[in-house]
């Protein structure tokens, strides 16, 4: 199983869940390292984590490292990446983080299991449109189809972070817990256009987060919680 060392964490990475852009930006050190310097900059002691979209953990233990794995909770649909986060999580000795296998979706979904589909590269894996292959190389499975709402609650976040592939389109309008105080997604409008991105940004703005420019880089943009709820 291919190992990496970034940030001073190791990652372990099942062979078949590679390909060769992870293995470059693994080597270079450009790995989720926008998503990485936005928790590095909101996140303090105290924080609960919620982590969507897990990939190989290595958002999930830079939160670990701040406020205790006991306060991570991470979200990954695909199964061998998942025991990969949970391996990751114990070989950099944060054993206590809550990993939770299964893809995130709204609070209206009504179907306990939701197809995904797969590809070579992890990284770029996401909830199946319309329940059909969109893309050459890739698999769909069956993962489990988990509430928004419920993660919430079993999590209680103050910090939100997600790379879950277009999925956050759909999460925006959903109710969002009440002490999340920041949120760091990043947007995939090359899935879904920029009319629905400045929809994406509206309903942010209508459940009571604002745009913060501190971390906001690139692909990855940082949400606050305003002090007073939208007008």
């Amino acid at each position: 199983m291919p190992q990496f060392k970034l940030d001073g964490l190791i990652l372990k990475i099942p062979r078949k869940c590679m390909n060769d852009n992870i293995r470059v930006a693994m080597d270079r050190g450009g790995y989720e390292k926008n998503e990485s310097q936005a928790l590095k900059r909101h996140l303090k002691p105290g924080d609960r984590v919620l982590d969507l979209g897990g990939g190989a953990g290595f958002v999930a233990l830079q939160a670990a490292r701040i406020v205790g794995a006991e306060n991570v909770t991470a979200v990954e649909a695909s199964a061998d990446m998942s025991k990969a986060i949970g391996a990751n999580a114990v070989k950099n000795g944060f054993a206590e983080m809550q990993v939770v296998q299964g893809a995130v979706v709204p609070d209206g979904f009504t179907d306990d299991t939701v197809t995904f589909e797969v590809l070579p590269g992890f990284w770029a894996s996401s909830i199946s449109e319309g329940g059909e292959k969109t893309r050459k190389a890739s698999k769909l499975v069956t993962v489990p189809a988990l509430k928004f709402g419920d993660l919430q609650r079993r999590a209680q976040p103050t910090v939100i972070s997600m790379d879950i592939e277009g999925a956050e389109l759909d999460l925006a309008s959903c109710a969002w817990w009440p002490e999340t105080r920041i949120v760091i997604m990043e947007i995939h409008p090359e899935r879904y256009g920029s009319h629905a991105l400045r929809q994406l940004i509206k309903d942010m703005f209508s459940n009571g987060f604002g745009w913060m420019p501190w971390g906001t880089r690139g692909s990855v943009l940082v949400f606050e919680r305003l002090d007073e709820a939208p007008t």
